[in-house]
């Protein structure tokens, strides 16, 4: 069986690939030990940097659709809020960890694959890549850190927009509006990945962690106030897929009909 991630270290940078190509490298909870590997050992000192990547044509669509139909028609809360918990984690690691943390958006970025996206410092994305809080088009609430994340690097009504709307935005768009940092033409991705990447390996380790501390008091946080709002968000999600729009915005999607919500 193919894990449905891969985790390499190679002259001091880490890159995490989600592994699932076939299914646009949807979230499953069969990747948490994959995550909880990747975030122990990119806090090494032996690492410098670590880049997020999907493998084939997208960067991540999100919770796998299938698998949540199943399992909240099932009511398997457990499994479901497993998931969501492996989130917050996730999102909390990610910006606490005392180093750079590079996504490479190739293709879609939807729903939590957008929040894994935002949980980034800093976002590398191709002309083709898209990027959608979908969440509310299946009748969900964001989850992943991505409301988190989003309020941290937009103001209110963009914010707003992006997550009442669901609305897929281009690379340009997301550019403009402060999510990526750099579009790079997809036969100019795999150099410029490695030099963005040997430049932060060659960087300061101290001064990196200090930054990031420094990134996220200036916007009234600490590992603590962080932790208190993806809990927040983690819990109305939670309570999202409890209410009934959730089964029928999943069941809307993978009967490709416009859902009816109440």
């Amino acid at each position: 069986m193919v894990a449905p991630l891969r985790f390499e270290i190679r002259d001091r940078i880490a890159t995490l690939t989600l592994n699932r190509p076939e299914r646009l490298n949807a979230l499953v909870p069969e990747m948490k030990d994959g995550f909880e590997e990747a975030l122990a050992k990119s806090a090494e000192p032996s690492v410098k940097v670590l880049f997020l990547r999907g493998e084939g044509r997208a960067f991540c669509a999100g919770g796998d659709i299938g698998w949540l139909a199943k399992a909240l028609g099932e009511g398997r809360w457990d499994e479901l809020e497993a998931l969501l918990d492996l989130g917050i984690s996730v999102a909390h690691g990610l910006a606490t960890l005392p180093k750079p943390v590079v996504a490479v958006v190739q293709g879609p970025a939807a729903g939590a694959g957008m929040s894994l996206a935002l949980d980034a410092d800093l976002r590398l994305a191709t002309p083709e890549a898209l990027f959608s809080m979908a969440f509310v088009k299946l009748g969900l609430h964001p989850d992943w850190g991505g409301s988190v994340g989003l309020s941290r690097l937009v103001n209110p009504a963009l914010a707003a927009e992006l997550m009442l709307t669901g609305d897929a935005i281009d690379a340009g768009r997301a550019q403009a509006l402060g999510l990526v940092n750099q579009i790079v033409p997809v036969d100019q991705l795999e150099a410029t990945v490695e030099a963005l990447g040997h430049r932060l390996a060659a960087g300061p380790s101290e001064s990196f962690a200090r930054i990031k501390a420094t990134l996220l008091r200036n916007q009234g946080l600490d590992a603590e106030g962080l932790r208190a709002r993806l809990d927040a968000e983690g819990a109305q999600m939670k309570a999202a897929m409890r209410h009934p729009d959730a089964k029928e915005g999943l069941a809307a999607f993978l009967e490709k009909r416009v859902p009816r919500f109440a």
